[in-house]
């Protein structure tokens, strides 16, 4: 599913008085709060959906994919998310 068809089902979620433009902007909100929260305190926690938080990197010695000699990777930072166990249960 990608974001239009996302915004199209939040749009039937929400019933007929909304519009797509209106969903996309709710969809919009929703996923730059939670940027924002992940970047400042590095842990959003939904229950009973998952968890939300800034995973390091350490730095790493690499393989260079050309050549074979040897790349310094830097520190770096990612977004991970770890579903709730009650988000797979039916």
């Amino acid at each position: 599913m990608n974001k239009t068809q996302f915004i199209r089902e939040l749009q039937r979620e929400l019933g007929n008085d909304v519009t797509s433009r209106q969903a996309e902007h709710a969809l919009n909100a929703v996923l730059e709060t939670i940027a924002r929260a992940v970047r400042k305190r590095s842990l959003v926690k939904f229950q009973g959906f998952g968890t939300f938080r800034v995973k390091r990197r350490r730095v790493r010695i690499v393989r260079h994919p050309e050549n074979g000699g040897r790349l310094l990777v830097h520190e770096s930072k990612t977004m991970k998310f770890r579903p709730s166990s009650l988000l797979w249960k039916e």
